[in-house]
């Protein structure tokens, strides 16, 4: 009789790969991907979940469902594997059993009792087993020997080996040091390996093996006493692969920040876990936009990790060892999505890029974004949950690897005329005027890309200013504009030159439409700005170095208008910097003055840099171009 398939794949709400590429990619569709196969989630609890064969059910769904309790996903997925080996096992036998006796498999009464229901009882007893081997598996107490550490300390060093000549001979990048003197090391580490297991291999020494071994009870009948022969094997642990990627040296414990801190002893708390806090932030955040936030998403996938890592404990046990913790495992965390792989946990994505093969994480990304985040969840429940900041005044050691942020660099004339010549010709109005625009005010894109007609209006006789507001109306929605700062909303002066090319009588024109209508009509205007500004910095052949980028328009005019003498407070106010880092600062007028307003509009312009070009444009014929999708570019390709 042919087995009937017994396993339930049973989908879940959240995810860690939920999140994998929102560091790249903004995902347009929100999908729910599964927490792993046989495991859903309730609350903070990860439940092992999977239906019974057909005919061990006579009502009701014949689903088995057992709490793992709150642990991480990899542990979860493994002992799920596991439970649900068990289970098939069990349902083999039992239809096994039903063909040899031709009758009813149902756990019979002894005592005659007419409510007795047969279907409970089944369910019952194999939850029971399922109990049993849960916590055989998670009370586990086997741990490497000290001579299996040295083992797996030598096979590593081999293996590493290994890997420096083979790069060599695929003419890979590789350390020349290793590959040339493979033999001659190899040689070495053998050799200390011998010297200090000499004593161990000599007494014989073995793996610890517990004391008291926990034995499954014999819950099922005689003829299903081959399911529980499973339930005494021992598993292999996320503690232990811990243990042995990271051996002790004989005499010399394991650094705290070394160990795997999922496991380690904490005080008892009745405070809320990490990721209980986690969810009320996260709510909280979403509550105050009614539109898709894509930094949410980065924000949650950050502390999924941190979770995944780490583990998930009352908040005020943690402590900065557990920072410390994270900073030496995500410096092997690759910068790029792409490298990875979706099919691995985040241990093992970190443990395949030990070597640094992959770009690590950028030193700004890694203390502004992905402790950051960690820190704020931890300190947000102080208020409601009543405890202290267990990480106050805690300073973190970060990696060497950790690159540093790279300033932009200053665009020189020959460089910033070919950027306006190449907008230009492209015919698009974003192409052409946006750098203009940055160039002679030196806003962020971001804010630039929202601007509307109705922003522009006279501030004084013939000097005009541009003022864009911390909502916008979108797609029938307000929404914030995603400005940087609230200094960012304060109005700035547009040179002569928009007035004198016809721009700013074309922009008003336009009223309470957005200019670059374009732009506006895609998901992430700001994101796809940003995009089209890199095609156009290579097109026009911009590209010495990676620092001249589109912001190096933005620094130039900072360091333009300060070469001519303007006072600090009123280079802040023009674009859009806070104002008050000293107390002088703090007083008077928090906009420009009109002699401040019309120095700002007729600043001298650079004689090598050529504007003419900019001259009797049909901005409106600009405005209207529209860019070919993707899927018409393809189709002209072929």
């Amino acid at each position: 009789m042919k087995t009937p398939n017994v396993s339930l794949n049973v989908q879940s709400n959240v995810s860690f790969r939920q999140h994998n590429n929102y560091e790249s990619i903004q995902t347009k569709i929100d999908v729910k991907p599964s927490v792993g196969r046989y495991l859903v989630r309730s609350g903070n609890t990860l439940l092992f979940q999977m239906r019974l064969t057909k005919s061990m059910v006579t009502s009701g769904s014949g689903i088995i469902r057992i709490s793992l309790g709150a642990l991480s996903l990899r542990e979860a997925r493994e002992i799920a594997d596991e439970l649900a080996t068990i289970v098939r096992t069990i349902c083999k036998i039992w239809e096994r059993r039903m063909d040899k006796e031709n009758k009813n498999t149902q756990f019979s009464s002894h005592e005659g009792d007419p409510d007795y229901d047969g279907q409970e009882l089944t369910a019952a007893t194999i939850q029971l087993t399922l109990k049993s081997a849960l916590y055989n598996i998670r009370h586990s107490q086997h741990e490497p020997s000290p001579l299996e550490n040295k083992g797996h300390e030598l096979v590593r060093n081999l293996v590493s080996i290994n890997k420096e000549v083979e790069a060599k001979e695929k003419g890979e990048q590789h350390n020349n040091l290793i590959a040339d003197n493979a033999p001659i090391m190899a040689a070495a580490f053998g050799h200390k390996w011998m010297e200090e297991t000499k004593d161990l291999r000599a007494e014989g020494t073995r793996t610890a093996t517990p004391s008291n071994p926990i034995e499954t009870p014999n819950v099922l009948p005689t003829s299903l006493s081959p399911a529980t022969e499973r339930l005494t094997t021992t598993p292999i642990t996320a503690a232990q692969t811990v243990s042995a990627t990271h051996p002790q040296r004989a005499g010399k414990a394991l650094p705290a920040f070394k160990q795997d801190r999922r496991t380690v002893q904490r005080p008892a708390s009745d405070k809320p876990r990490f990721s209980e806090l986690a969810e009320e932030y996260l709510a909280l955040r979403a509550s105050k936009s009614n539109t898709v936030n894509k930094d949410i998403n980065i924000a949650r996938f950050r502390i999924d990790l941190f979770i995944d890592l780490i583990g998930d404990h009352p908040v005020d046990t943690y402590t900065g060892t557990d920072l410390q913790a994270y900073v030496e495992l995500i410096k092997y965390w690759p910068a790029n999505a792409k490298d990875r792989d979706a099919n691995k946990t985040p241990r093992e994505i970190i443990a395949s890029n030990r070597e640094m093969r992959l770009l690590p994480l950028a030193h700004k990304t890694l203390v502004q974004g992905y402790v950051a985040i960690v820190k704020t969840v931890i300190i947000s429940g102080q208020t409601n949950h009543n405890y202290p900041n267990p990480i106050a005044n805690v300073k973190l050691s970060y990696p060497d690897t950790a690159r540093p942020s790279v300033s932009a660099e200053p665009l020189s004339p020959e460089k910033i005329n070919q950027l306006f010549i190449t907008g230009v010709k492209s015919g698009f109005l974003d192409n052409a005027m946006l750098p203009l625009l940055a160039h002679l005010t030196g806003r962020r894109l971001g804010l630039l890309v929202h601007l509307k007609g109705s922003d522009f209006r006279q501030k004084y006789k013939d000097v005009w200013i541009a003022q864009t507001n911390g909502i916008i109306q979108l797609n029938g929605k307000w929404q914030r504009n995603p400005i940087k700062t609230e200094a960012s909303t304060s109005f700035y002066v547009l040179h002569d030159i928009f007035r004198e090319i016809g721009f700013i009588d074309w922009a008003v024109s336009k009223g309470d439409t957005f200019l670059f209508t374009e732009l506006m009509r895609l998901t992430d205007p700001s994101k796809s700005a940003s995009s089209y500004m890199s095609r156009l910095f290579k097109k026009a052949q911009i590209k010495d170095t990676p620092n001249e980028v589109f912001h190096s328009l933005r620094s130039g005019y900072i360091s333009d208008i300060s070469e001519h003498h303007i006072d600090r407070r009123e280079r802040k106010l023009q674009v859009g910097h806070s104002v008050g880092q000293d107390e002088h600062e703090k007083y008077g007028h928090k906009t420009l003055t009109e002699p401040q307003v019309r120095r700002f509009a007729t600043l001298p312009i650079a004689e090598e840099i050529d504007l003419s070009i900019f001259k009797n444009l049909d901005f409106e014929k600009m405005a209207s171009k529209k860019r070919a999708s993707l899927n018409t570019k393809r189709n002209a390709q072929s």
